[in-house]
């Protein structure tokens, strides 16, 4: 059975996680994988929770269905770790927040690594935040080799 890396994006529609998930998609065709990716959505589609699961393998992937076991998790709200079990349960958090410290208020304890990135800070200073995030999870699927 082929290894798949798991990943899961949990925002708002209208975050640009579909952005940042469709870049991450083409960066890792590009590097020979075969990936999956799809997004879930809440009922009403504005202001609500989206998500969007993405499979990654070097071989084709015959799983379908919602991601439960990500090996990362980003989030680009860190309300939304509130009683988020997938989330927490992930290897790596990638969490859009000002300090870890309010990341952990908002998680508790959390057995894997987090990076807190401040999206709003490098929008304000006219950063391009999405290669950033994409550059985070590409390193982490790859042993930080990249």
């Amino acid at each position: 059975m082929p290894e798949i890396r798991e990943i899961i994006f949990y925002g708002k529609s209208g975050d640009g996680i579909h952005t940042i998930a469709d870049q991450l998609v083409q960066r890792l065709i590009k590097r020979g994988l075969y990936v999956i990716s799809y997004p879930e959505y809440d009922p009403e589609r504005r202001e609500t929770l989206a998500k969007i699961h993405v499979r990654v393998s070097k071989e084709p992937i015959h799983i379908r269905g919602p991601v439960t076991n990500p090996e990362i998790a980003v989030l680009f709200d860190v309300r939304l770790l509130r009683s988020n079990q997938e989330a927490l349960s992930a290897r790596k958090l990638i969490v859009n927040a000002p300090s870890r410290e309010l990341v952990m208020k908002y998680a508790g304890s959390i057995n894997g690594d987090i990076i807190n990135i401040d999206l709003n800070e490098l929008r304000k200073a006219g950063i391009d935040y999405s290669t950033h995030v994409i550059d985070l999870i590409i390193n982490t699927l790859f042993n930080d080799n990249t």
